[in-house]
C-alpha cells in the first residue's frame, strides 16, 4: 500500500518535469534564433537636471558624429562652454554648443565626433559633460550639467 502512493507522486513529477523541460529548451532556442529581438533599443536619456536633451533631435551616428539638441532649463540665459562626452571604453568626443547663450527655454544643439563608434544599430552609451555658466547681475557662477544618453548607432 506504501508503494503505490510513492509511485504516483514519482509519476507526477516525471510528467510535469518533462513537460516543463520542453518547454525551457524551446523558449530557449527561440531565444536565441532572436524571435522575442523586437526590434533596436529607443533613445533614452537620464541624469540631465536642468539643461534637457531633445531625443527627437539627437543621435550618433555610425561615422562617429554627435548632434544633439538640448533645451535650456536654467530659467535664464546661460553661456554653454566647450562639452565632452564618453562612450563605454573610454572614447571620447569633443562636443561644441550652437549658439553658446541660449536664453531660458530656447534650443541649443551641442554637435561633435568621437574618436571612434560603431555600426549602426549598434547600442551606444555617451556621458555627457556639459560646463555652462550663469550670470544675474553682476555676480557669474560655473555650473556643470551632466547626463547619460543610450540609443542605437544611425
Amino acid at each position: 500500500m506504501f508503494g503505490r502512493k510513492g509511485q504516483g507522486a514519482m509519476e507526477y513529477l516525471m510528467t510535469y518535469g518533462w513537460a516543463i523541460l520542453v518547454v525551457m529548451i524551446v523558449g530557449i532556442v527561440m531565444w536565441q534564433l532572436g524571435i522575442f529581438n523586437m526590434g533596436s533599443t529607443t533613445l533614452t536619456a537620464t541624469g540631465f537636471a536642468k539643461i534637457k536633451p531633445q531625443l527627437a533631435g539627437s543621435g550618433l551616428s555610425s561615422s562617429n558624429a554627435f548632434v544633439g539638441v538640448f533645451t535650456n532649463g536654467v530659467g535664464t540665459k546661460i553661456t554653454v562652454s566647450t562639452g565632452t562626452g564618453t562612450l563605454i571604453g573610454g572614447t571620447t568626443c569633443g562636443l561644441v554648443a550652437t549658439p553658446t547663450t541660449p536664453s531660458a527655454g530656447d534650443n541649443f544643439q551641442l554637435a561633435g565626433t568621437c574618436t571612434s563608434g560603431g555600426n549602426a544599430g549598434d547600442v551606444y552609451t555617451l556621458t555627457i559633460s556639459m560646463p555652462y555658466t550663469v550670470t544675474i547681475g553682476t555676480v557669474t557662477t560655473s555650473h556643470t550639467e551632466s547626463g547619460v544618453l543610450r540609443g542605437p548607432l544611425e
